[in-house]
């Protein structure tokens, strides 16, 4: 398995997610840029798992790895997970998706990877309407 390879992936994955995220908040599609934002920080987190050598297959394993490995990514993916299974069912407000994002950013930049910032999001909002 090549590790480099896989994490850029991840990194790649979670800058994509974050940006379609952004993109929907900008449109008012609160419960879809939610979901891209969570998929974001899943990324973000299967990124630091995988430097303990770790996979998860899914949310109940990412959630347990998070807690015994890296507590501070548990914390914060444990305190926005509610938020993103509402999504399924019920809209979201402004402020709640602000702090989503807020905390995703963190996550981010706990991990040593810098958010897309507002202009890489317009360059990707540019192309799709070329």
């Amino acid at each position: 398995v090549n590790y480099y390879l896989m994490d850029n992936n991840l990194i790649t994955k979670a800058k994509n997610y974050f940006i379609l995220g952004r993109m929907a908040e900008k449109i008012n599609m609160l419960a879809e840029s939610a979901s891209n934002y969570f998929k974001a920080l899943s990324a973000v987190n299967d990124y630091m798992l995988g430097s303990f050598g770790l996979k998860p297959r899914d949310h109940v394993e990412r959630f347990n790895m998070l807690k015994k490995s890296i507590p501070l990514f548990y914390e914060i993916t444990d305190k926005l997970f509610t938020t993103y299974r509402r999504t399924y069912s019920e809209d979201l407000n402004m402020e709640e998706l602000v702090n989503l994002r807020s905390n995703v950013m963190e996550a981010f930049k706990n991990a040593g990877i810098n958010p897309p910032t507002d202009k890489e999001v317009e360059e990707y909002a540019k192309k799709l309407l070329k």
